[in-house]
């Protein structure tokens, strides 16, 4: 086994790379590293014991508690240790004019020492030491055996990188946090771009770790297949078949690791929850006519393509849900595969075809090792160069899959293909989708069975059988006190009228669960035509005083930026939209005590509430609600009802608004006794308001901006504590506006001031 070692002529390389870095730092902080007095220190030190009492002299005062202390130990320590080790490993003493390791001892006590004279100084050492942090672990292990030039050349980039951090936390230390949030905002990035850069050298240093393994790994199989022979010759069967247990053991710890691996490198949207909602609205009749059909039968048994189509609420996706339910019992008998996908129109990450695919092939990996193989050779030629697959690598991958031989039966489920995004362009997202449809079915498989659901009939019996299961059902309690005449009208009624959708069908039966016996025949004659009619409906039946509520609640679930919880979105409804100061101010003493009860109130049917498991989240009850909302038809309606029309520049406005509202309260600030007076959707707002404010269309300036960027009082700081842009350097935070005198005076003193 050989490895190239460093050299003489590998060692002036890296003496001129550190030579780079010493300017680059010099220009940044205005200070000459090695000349530094900090410098001469180290240079006496003759162990790591010396290097480490001349760092531990600059934490002393930097923070008096022990446990403190104890946290500088525990980075300073292994360090400095594992630093000398490489040394000594290369054959290098510590003292070496410009060994990386004295230049990063170095940078590291000028960094204390300018954090011991700054207020809050210690937070900037614990974000930079806990990004560097990870590096030093790694390199403990790798000092344990000589580097080969390829590595050593690594680590010697990746702490010249991190001298480039140290510098720049050591100019800005004294900047203060304040300095910094004002450059984020106006677009300077310097930490952001060297972490980004320490990132790609981490990847780096993964991929000749990875390189170097597989050389050894090479030779230790040649080794084995040598011990494996031997073992044979001496027929020694029970010393083979531990070995053999060990590599099989070995073989599936890689291949798991692997797996991960992928998942991590593609995230794929994760189909099973929306097919676990879909699933759970099921009776026990659901979809069994579709089953006893001639249909169903012929394309489980033959290589087909059933294309189910259906209006919008017709019940496709407690389809499709089924079909799944009944092809997963094949797959668990182990006599085919499936891999299936919902469409989604409320979740960005549901909606193209590269969501789609990714989803496809992470599914068929898990169920077949051949089809993990394909995806695994995907990986390595992608991953080797940092980048990820393109939507045609992809597709051929999933090709590839497909047509491998003696295939048990493959089945492919998509539902709801209309809610896959519809965007402009030639070919637009959807089209894409369905030119990925038409390339499999072109590739003629003799084992590949494809169904796909998607907008234009449902079946009448369901119908009947879902309005009959509702009207009997023992959990209704005012429809209990229907007489048998009112049920069975109802249930006849309806099925008059089945043609319409089963979303109609739906709305009409959530209407009549809570009317009481002597409005039901009116009810039913008044039943409107269709479904926007039915929604029309709905938006008159809000009471007057909770319209204005209402309209906002309906606009911000319309653009949040992520699912709103029952207690987030309730806290629109204690804004003051109107307050006598312009600017929008919470008002707490407004919280309903059942906050969903506030937002059913209000909304109606329109809005459902899905328990997730760790929150109750609030969404559209049908895409179709949004829809309707935001399309133009509903601007033709009458003027009662008109209002209610969603643009997407007032409604980001008015949640801009709301967020600035929650952000300028004094008790953001994080201190315990304040943790249960905060608003519950303060998070979001600290996080989204800067989103929402550079949407189109939207209000400018926002009202109350001003004050929150005023540094005489305490919002700016209370904003920076809930969400720290440090921590997020993938943030776009770039806000334009114009600031009265007062807010760009504070402006220019933050940026030019080196006090502030």
């Amino acid at each position: 086994m050989s490895h190239s070692h460093p050299t003489a002529s590998s060692s002036n390389n890296f003496q001129l790379i550190i030579n780079d870095a010493l300017n680059s730092y010099k220009k940044r902080t205005k200070k000459d590293l090695l000349s530094h007095p900090l410098a001469n220190q180290l240079q006496t030190c003759n162990s790591p014991a010396d290097i480490l009492a001349v760092l531990h002299q600059q934490v002393q005062g930097l923070d008096q508690s022990q446990s403190a202390g104890d946290r500088w130990t525990r980075w300073l320590d292994p360090m400095v240790n594992v630093l000398c080790t490489l040394n000594e490993t290369l054959g290098e003493g510590v003292s070496l004019v410009f060994s990386p390791a004295k230049v990063i001892f170095a940078g590291v006590g000028v960094l204390l020492l300018a954090a011991k004279d700054v207020r809050k100084g210690r937070d900037t050492l614990v974000d930079v030491f806990e990004r560097i942090e990870g590096f030093f672990q790694r390199l403990e292990i790798y000092a344990e055996v000589r580097p080969t030039t390829e590595m050593m050349n690594t680590f010697v980039q990746i702490m010249v990188e991190i001298l480039s951090i140290l510098g720049i936390a050591t100019k800005e230390i004294k900047e203060g946090r304040l300095k910094k949030y004002w450059k984020r905002l106006i677009g300077r990035t310097d930490m952001e771009d060297a972490l980004k850069r320490l990132d790609k050298l981490t990847q780096e240093e993964a991929r000749v770790a990875v390189a170097e393994n597989l050389k050894v790994t090479h030779t230790v199989d040649e080794r084995v297949e040598e011990v494996a022979d031997t073992v044979v010759a001496i027929e020694c069967s029970s010393s083979s078949k531990l070995i053999s247990t060990d590599f099989r053991a070995l073989h599936i710890i890689s291949e798991t690791q692997l797996r991960e691996n992928i998942l991590k490198w593609l995230s794929p949207p994760d189909p099973s929850t929306n097919h676990n909602i879909a699933y759970d609205t099921h009776h026990k009749k659901t979809a069994t006519w579709f089953f006893q059909g001639s249909i169903f039968c012929k394309w489980k048994s033959k290589p087909l393509l059933l294309w189910i189509h259906g209006k919008p609420g017709s019940g496709k996706s407690i389809l499709s849900s089924t079909i799944i339910q009944d092809i997963k019992a094949l797959c668990e008998a182990g006599e085919a595969s499936m891999a299936y996908f919902y469409f989604d129109f409320q979740n960005m990450s549901k909606q193209g075809l590269h969501d789609l695919v990714t989803s496809l092939l992470t599914q068929f990996s898990a169920c077949l090792s051949l089809c993990c193989d394909i995806l695994s050779k995907l990986y390595s030629v992608h991953d080797s160069r940092n980048e990820q697959p393109s939507d045609v690598a992809l597709i051929k991958c999933l090709k590839d899959m497909l047509t491998l031989p003696d295939q048990l039966p493959i089945y492919i489920i998509m539902d709801t293909l209309d809610e896959s995004l519809d965007t402009s362009g030639i070919p637009s997202a959807r089209e894409r989708v369905l030119q990925l449809l038409k390339e499999l079915v072109d590739l003629r498989c003799l084992n590949l069975h494809i169904c796909v659901t998607s907008r234009p009939k449902i079946n009448i019996q369901d119908v009947i059988d879902y309005v009959r299961s509702i009207v009997y059902s023992d959990s209704e309690p005012i429809m209990q006190r229907w007489k048998k005449e009112d049920k069975d009208l109802v249930i006849a009624k309806l099925s008059e009228r089945v043609d319409r959708m089963f979303r109609w069908v739906f709305c009409q039966l959530e209407i009549l669960r809570h009317s009481f016996p002597p409005s039901v025949q009116h009810i039913l004659e008044e039943l409107p035509e269709s479904l926007d009619e039915t929604y029309e409906c709905v938006l008159r039946e809000i009471k007057k005083p909770n319209q204005g509520h209402a309209q906002h609640l309906l606009q911000c679930l319309v653009v949040a930026i992520w699912p709103l919880c029952v207690e987030e979105l309730a806290e629109i409804l204690v804004v003051n939209f109107k307050d006598a100061s312009g600017i929008p101010m919470l008002k707490p003493s407004w919280r309903w005590e059942d906050q969903e009860q506030a937002l059913l109130t209000s909304c109606s049917s329109l809005i459902a509430i899905v328990d997730t498991g760790h929150s109750r989240v609030v969404q559209f009850s049908h895409f179709l609600v949004k829809e309707f909302l935001t399309s133009t038809r509903l601007t033709t309606s009458s003027q009662d009802i008109s209002h209610y029309h969603i643009v997407l520049g007032p409604a980001h406005t008015i949640l801009a608004q709301a967020c600035m509202s929650i952000l300028l309260r004094e008790d953001n600030l994080i201190e315990d006794s304040n943790v249960e007076r905060r608003s519950p959707l303060v998070e979001y707002a600290a996080e989204h308001w800067v989103g929402h404010a550079q949407c189109k269309d939207v209000a400018s300036p926002i009202k109350g901006v001003a004050s929150l960027f005023d540094l005489d009082k305490p919002y700016f700081a209370a904003w920076c504590q809930l969400h720290d842009i440090d921590s997020n350097p993938n943030d776009s935070v770039f806000y334009e506006f114009t600031l009265e005198p007062k807010s760009a005076a504070n402006c220019h003193r933050c940026l030019h001031d080196d006090n502030v």
